[in-house]
């Protein structure tokens, strides 16, 4: 995308140009006519200085001489048929000296000489005003040349003066984390618009800080407040699974009922984990080894893993260790296994690879990839299993990108891969 600088630059630049070479033929035009205005006035005083000097003391017999010596002011037989007269026309010559033909500026007048007629011609070439045509074509091109370069570099730097609070601005919103709660002092502005800007900005960042925080302490306070309900609940429902007067019908029912209040529960405890996260409580930081976390957690998921006879590969080509809170990070590596198990189909494999600065958790499972985009949003369910509280992967989110670390999913010869780059 083109910067509004260059936009800015493109369309001066453009018009310019445009609004130049159009005004180039009037002033050829201009300087065309005022030279021929100069030529017909020299023509015109040679007249009369030939008129005040010379026609009275010129006898028939110099006619000749005064030919062979004025190039420009020669006296014609009256034979010779010149129109109009007294007037000043433009006609080609053909100059032996050259040899060439060339335009002059040409006066035809009647005079007496001792009497009898005779025809004054007085000619100036126009050769030096095309050569001083083109020469003052060729210097305006590069006025035009230098000009262009003049508006380019000035507004360049106005432009980078003017835009400066806008650029400044834009910035400082890049840089805005609605999570971190860290509103952006925007930089005083002289110029109305941007100041305006500012000013509309600061109120909407500041409600949208308020709609957060109010938004985030209610899910936070009533996920703390269900906790009790639902254990009573579930406890209660325990003691009626004890039972043994209910029927075949009731104790069905009863055991969806336990599911149910089971996944409240889980989901319950995955919204305050995500506060807890957001509000940075697990603010702790040691180092780490991912290869051992890996090693620990394994363990756990044993019993689910041959439920579905699943194959658990481990591929450690590097000891990776990190600063960051022991707890998030198996949290995270527990979220990701878990989904690697739950995702997966009878006589699966999952593998598990750390490479350079990288973990990548692999298992085989649907045919059909997921979609990249929204896989990571919360409540967003891959499965129809009722024991996914759709909160997982949101959750291993949440914790890379507070830690910095980039998590991403692809999908390569029917295997599901979710790699994190430390």
């Amino acid at each position: 995308m083109n910067r509004l600088l260059n936009k800015t630059l493109l369309y001066y630049s453009f018009f310019a140009t445009v609004i130049l070479l159009l005004s180039a033929p009037f002033i050829y035009w201009t300087m065309e006519k005022l030279y021929k205005d100069d030529v017909d006035e020299a023509i015109l005083l040679r007249r009369d200085e030939f008129e005040t000097n010379n026609r009275k003391s010129l006898h028939i017999s110099d006619i000749p001489v005064w030919n062979q010596f004025n190039r420009d002011t020669r006296i014609l037989p009256d034979t010779v048929k010149t129109s109009p007269k007294d007037s000043i026309i433009q006609q080609v010559f053909y100059d032996a000296l050259v040899p060439e033909w060339e335009p002059y500026r040409v006066l035809y007048k009647d005079v007496a000489i001792e009497g009898k007629p005779f025809v004054l011609m007085i000619r100036l070439n126009l050769v030096e005003s095309d050569d001083l045509i083109r020469t003052i074509v060729w210097i305006y091109i590069g006025i035009l040349f230098v000009l262009l370069l003049v508006i380019f570099f000035i507004t360049l730097f106005v432009s980078n003066r003017l835009w400066k609070p806008f650029y400044d601005t834009l910035h400082k919103i890049e840089q805005f984390n609605i999570e971190l709660h860290n509103a952006p002092g925007f930089s005083h502005t002289k110029v109305t618009e941007f100041s305006q800007l500012n000013s509309r900005l600061t109120k909407l960042i500041q409600h949208s800080l308020q709609s957060y925080v109010t938004q985030k302490t209610f899910t936070q306070n009533a996920s703390h407040e269900l906790q009790t309900p639902l254990a009573v609940f579930q406890s209660k429902l325990d003691l009626l699974l004890q039972d043994n007067s209910l029927r075949k019908d009731q104790v069905i029912i009863l055991h969806s009922l336990y599911e149910s209040v089971s996944r409240l529960t889980r989901i319950n405890k995955n919204l305050l984990l995500l506060a807890k996260i957001e509000n940075n409580q697990f603010a702790d930081v040691s180092s780490v080894r991912v290869n051992d976390i890996i090693k620990e957690v394994i363990p756990y998921f044993t019993e689910q893993a041959e439920s579905k006879k699943l194959t658990i590969e481990m591929d450690f080509k590097n000891i990776i260790s990190l600063n960051a809170n022991k707890v998030l990070a198996e949290i995270m590596i527990n979220n990701l296994l878990l989904n690697a198990i739950r995702h997966n189909i009878e006589n699966g494999e999952i593998i598990i690879k750390l490479e350079a600065n990288s973990l990548s958790i692999a298992n085989t499972g649907a045919e059909k990839a997921l979609d990249g985009h929204t896989v990571f949003e919360r409540f967003r369910k891959n499965s129809t299993d009722a024991r996914s509280s759709g909160l997982g992967l949101a959750i291993a989110k949440e914790i890379c990108d507070r830690n910095s670390w980039e998590i991403s999913y692809s999908f390569k010869a029917s295997v599901h891969i979710f790699t994190i780059a430390f």
